[in-house]
């Protein structure tokens, strides 16, 4: 047939013509009833999109060709099987696709018009193929063509008034990406073209679709500051030309906007404090002006949608050379305190790189070194960490209660302090853990005090002093907001025992990796203010515990200043008198304590709850914390002994954080600082943070744990994968495998 003579491409110039192409839908549209056999169709069909994307032109010179387009196009996925009208839309969205990813294609809008081969009524089947273009574009770098693509789709619908299912399709493109939680992507370019966009609401012959579109690309980037930047200069400009319109139409824009706009400044106004906010108002007095014109309903149904928050999970391929990522810990039950310990211990970098390349043959550190392992390397970001805390959680915590972080980590360390120097082969963890502890606290006379030979044993001289800390606010750990810094039980009465001195290695144990890390020596002294005889004695610990001196109501208190207090003299009268050796008698004294070792890490805990024995709260009747005003000093020096000094600063690195007003309630997370970045770690959820946050927290939500790296410890990176033991690799390794595969057939079940 003559039809079959006209062909899209010059056979001297082996280009696509336009003219040409003119023709060949003439012809074919003249002829309703034929058309070419399939395997030239489907040619024909790329060779248009080839065609128009190479046009020139505004919508008025190409209404007629374009009319005509449609016209062949729709009759060729209507008129044949759907098996081959499958091939031909896959064909011509592949071919589509292949311009708009290519920055460099200046395809033009015109090649929209493809877009008539999907069913504008079926917006099930539009979101089918944008997720298969995604998946299509998620193979590129970075996903390059992916954000090429959704920046001419941008482009286009600024620019282009021509192609009615345009709108449709951006959507579900952005719907799409979201799926596959390009959030990163979606950000970047949309922040982008926002400015443009919003322009476009001047326009109030806009198609739904289109404003759709613009809304919800406003709506999900309510959190980003950047995105108000590129509309504030417009938004009088914009709410002044849809105001001036009485239409429905006009006023249903008008009301999106102002919505949007409102509940943007009102979550970036709350996410602020201080003279940030102060400064943000100031900044955008004149936008906030021009709403405050304009009443606002707060039913804007493009709100109910989640905000995009940039996080990249796309799906890397499984090599020896995954890039590191930070992970979250499921919560599986209130096991948030526990999640927030972790995150802290893997951020403490000598001890969780000793712990992967170490202990791999050592009950329950193995079974550590295999979590630290995941969260070093994993291509995922949730980890469920319930192998490890199936063996490691303490016998008398319930899996659905609340409970106490510092207990958890005393707890922890016992444990694997008496496991250090067992072997893992064979260990059967369903027996009880068996805590071999040993604590030995050596008392010393002071040089000018007599020994008494043929005495007793030592007796205690200072502060019972756990690694396991005391529940906070529980009579064990003494009042957090009295007049006593310390416990003083009745054995603080010494009584008359030998003359003994022995170094602190004889009990911080040298084998001991624990110790090593974690391990501190206090030296208590006690002195008679009568005959001035004193006492010494020692004391292991693992973390201090500082409880809050009584201050006014206004006074803000600091780490350092609780340091301060905590080894300050402190007068033993009334009930609490010192049995002086000396004397013979109780007698009135003074002690006060100095840090004689200083440890490489130092745990810091803050009795923020009130004791027990003191105040309830009326109605409650439960334990409540205390909301004292709080200084989080990221540098500290502690008071310790002359030789020591030279050992005494530390700088904060992470954070365990109590949100809640009460003991048995609220939410654990940690902020932790490693690489120079601060995140926070909310279990799964991990986002990137400033240690500036840590000081502008609520009033509920109180730094409970702090862990300090002294200034002279050098912190390395994670031991790269290669590095691992090998069984701790092919662990990690089967765990990734086993992610990708399972989103792998996740995607290739979606429509």
């Amino acid at each position: 047939m003559a039809v079959k003579k006209h062909e899209l491409v010059h056979d001297n110039r082996n280009q696509l013509d336009l003219k040409a192409l003119e023709q060949y839908i003439q012809l074919m549209n003249q002829q309703p009833n034929y058309l070419p056999p399939p395997h030239e169709l489907v040619k024909n069909c790329q060779d248009i999109v080839k065609c128009l994307s190479r046009a020139t032109g505004n919508v008025s010179e190409l209404w007629t060709l374009l009319q005509n387009v449609e016209e062949f196009l729709l009759r060729c996925v209507n008129t044949t099987n759907s098996i081959f009208r499958h091939e031909i839309v896959t064909a011509i969205l592949d071919k589509f696709y292949s311009y708009i990813s290519d920055p460099q294609s200046d395809a033009c809008p015109a090649t929209s018009v493809v877009l008539v081969v999907l069913d504008s009524s079926d917006t099930e089947a539009t979101l089918g193929a944008a997720r298969w273009l995604v998946q299509q574009g998620d193979n590129g770098p970075a996903g390059a063509g992916l954000r090429a693509s959704l920046s001419c789709l941008y482009i286009w619908l600024y620019e282009w008034h021509g192609t009615p299912a345009l709108g449709d399709w951006v959507i579900a493109f952005i719907k799409a990406l979201e799926e596959n939680e390009r959030f990163d992507i979606l950000i970047e370019v949309s922040v982008d073209n926002l400015g443009r966009l919003f322009l476009a609401l001047e326009d109030v012959a806009l198609r739904q679709s289109v404003a759709d579109v613009i809304f919800h690309v406003m709506a999900s980037l309510r959190e980003s500051t950047e995105a108000f930047d590129r509309v504030a200069p417009n938004v009088d400009r914009i709410l002044t030309t849809l105001a001036s319109d009485s239409g429905q139409w006009c006023r249903q824009l008008l009301q999106n906007v102002v919505d949007i706009l409102e509940a943007t400044v009102d979550g970036l106004v709350n996410s602020l404090k201080g003279e940030a906010q102060d400064m943000f108002k100031d900044k955008y007095r004149d936008v906030i002006l021009c709403l405050e014109r304009h009443m606002a309903s707060r039913g804007c149904r493009f709100l109910a949608q989640p905000p995009w928050r940039a996080r990249n999970v796309c799906l890397p391929s499984i090599t020896t050379h995954t890039p590191m990522r930070k992970v979250g810990l499921l919560n599986l039950g209130n096991t948030c305190y526990m999640n927030s310990v972790v995150q802290a211990l893997l951020v403490t970098r000598q001890f969780s790189t000793h712990v992967v390349l170490r202990m791999t043959a050592v009950p329950y550190w193995a079974k550590m070194g295999v979590l630290f392992g995941k969260m070093m390397h994993s291509v995922s970001t949730k980890l469920n960490p319930d192998e490890f805390f199936a063996v490691v959680k303490p016998p008398f915590f319930t899996r659905d209660n609340q409970h106490d972080s510092s207990e958890f980590l005393g707890y922890l360390f016992e444990l694997l302090q008496s496991y250090e120097h067992c072997s893992d082969i064979n260990f059967d963890y369903t027996r009880p853990a068996v805590l071999a502890t040993s604590r030995m606290r050596m008392i010393a006379h002071h040089p000018h005090q007599a020994s008494h030979s043929g005495e007793g044993d030592t007796a205690e001289a200072g502060p019972h002093r756990r690694s396991a800390s005391p529940r906070p606010g529980s009579s064990a750990a003494g009042s957090s907001s009295g007049s006593h810094k310390r416990t003083s039980p009745e054995k603080d009465c010494l009584p008359p025992k030998k003359r003994l001195r022995m170094h602190e290695s004889a009990f911080l144990r040298r084998d001991s990796f624990i110790d090593s890390m974690f391990g501190g020596v206090l030296l208590t002294r006690v002195e008679c203010v009568e005959c001035h005889s004193s006492s010494l004695s020692r004391d292991v610990f693992r973390d201090l515990q500082l409880a809050f001196p009584e201050k006014p109501d206004d006074w803000q208190h600091s780490v350092q200043s609780l340091l301060e207090y905590y080894c300050s003299k402190e007068d033993l009268t009334g009930d609490n008198q010192y049995q002086c050796r000396d004397c013979g008698e109780l007698r009135d004294a003074e002690r006060s304590v100095l840090i004689e070792t200083t440890p490489k890490y130092l745990i810091l805990v803050l009795k923020n709850f009130k004791s027990v024995v003191h105040r309830f709260e009326p109605k409650l009747q439960v334990q409540t914390k205390l909301m004292h005003s709080m200084y989080h000093n990221h540098t500290i020096t502690l008071p310790t002994v002359r030789s020591q000094a030279v050992h005494s600063s530390y700088s904060l690195y992470a954070a365990v954080i109590h949100a809640g007003t009460t003991l048995d309630s609220g939410h654990y997370y940690t902020m932790a600082k490693d690489t120079d970045q601060w995140h926070m770690y909310n279990d799964d959820v991990v986002s990137p943070a400033d240690e500036k946050q840590l000081n502008d927290l609520t009033r509920s939500s109180t730094p409970y744990i702090l862990f300090y790296r002294r200034t002279d410890i050098e912190e390395s990176t994670a031991p790269s994968l290669e590095e691992l033991p090998p069984k701790i690799q092919e662990s990690v390794m089967a765990h990734n495998k086993h992610y990708v595969e399972t989103v792998r057939k996740m995607r290739l079940t979606r429509p």
